[in-house]
């Protein structure tokens, strides 16, 4: 099987997967990783091709313009930024091998989780928990509009849009799709070490300005992660 590496001087996404743990500090050391704007095109490509997903042109358009849009940083933002995106991708990817999916769920698997913080503004209106992610879905939309969806469809992923907001993450998820994107994303930040962790927690605070130290901040996530746990089993052996 020919292996395409996820970016210059790292390996394919298949020897990380084929090769767990051991392969940890490889992906670490691709998630932080902030030398150059990662190839979210091809990251995404690659992800499909590791799923068995077919390329089709309607769905590398999508991809190619969230691609160019999630590489702006306009805010300056040093959390939800390329490499936030980059990371939640593939993480979503490495737990949802193996595990059943459609071939279209395997698509919104890779489009949302790309998607999932696009144009994220730095910043929260405490009166309106949603309003970054409504943002974020929104503008999904714009872009998969030549992507037919059902009105129930539109439910499910609005839904999960929703419930990245990490401060309200749902107790009870039943839909596997959803699982392994609110998963990839709390994991993109806390499934190496302490000092990775504390790492991202200083971005975040410095992001949103908030008055909490980095330790306190890492704290509260990982007693939400205690307290309301992981909710697929690949994602827990990936910690």
């Amino acid at each position: 099987m020919r292996q395409y590496p996820l970016e210059k001087n790292m390996p394919s996404l298949n020897y990380i997967i084929n090769n767990w743990p051991r392969s940890k500090p490889i992906l670490k050391k691709f998630v932080l990783s902030r030398h150059s704007s990662p190839n979210l095109l091809n990251i995404c490509q690659l992800c499909l091709r590791e799923l068995k997903v077919f390329r089709e042109i309607k769905i590398d358009n999508i991809i190619r313009k969230a691609s160019k849009i999630c590489l702006i940083n306009k805010t300056n933002n040093t959390y939800h930024n390329s490499h936030h995106f980059k990371a939640v991708v593939v993480i979503a990817c490495i737990i949802a091998k193996n595990i059943e999916l459609s071939n279209r769920d395997k698509v919104l698997l890779v489009i949302i989780s790309l998607c999932h913080d696009i144009e994220h503004q730095g910043r929260r209106i405490i009166s309106k928990p949603y309003y970054q992610e409504e943002i974020s879905y929104h503008l999904f939309r714009r872009l998969s509009y030549k992507f037919f969806f059902k009105k129930k469809e539109l439910q499910r992923i609005l839904r999960i849009f929703k419930n990245t907001y990490f401060p309200e993450k749902p107790k009870k998820v039943s839909d596997n799709l959803e699982k392994i994107i609110l998963d990839a994303d709390i994991l993109s930040s806390l499934m190496f070490d302490v000092t990775t962790g504390l790492n991202f927690a200083g971005r975040l605070k410095h992001e949103l300005k908030m008055t909490s130290t980095s330790e306190e901040l890492f704290e509260s996530f990982l007693n939400s992660i205690n307290n309301k746990s992981l909710y697929m089993d690949r994602s827990k052996k990936l910690c």
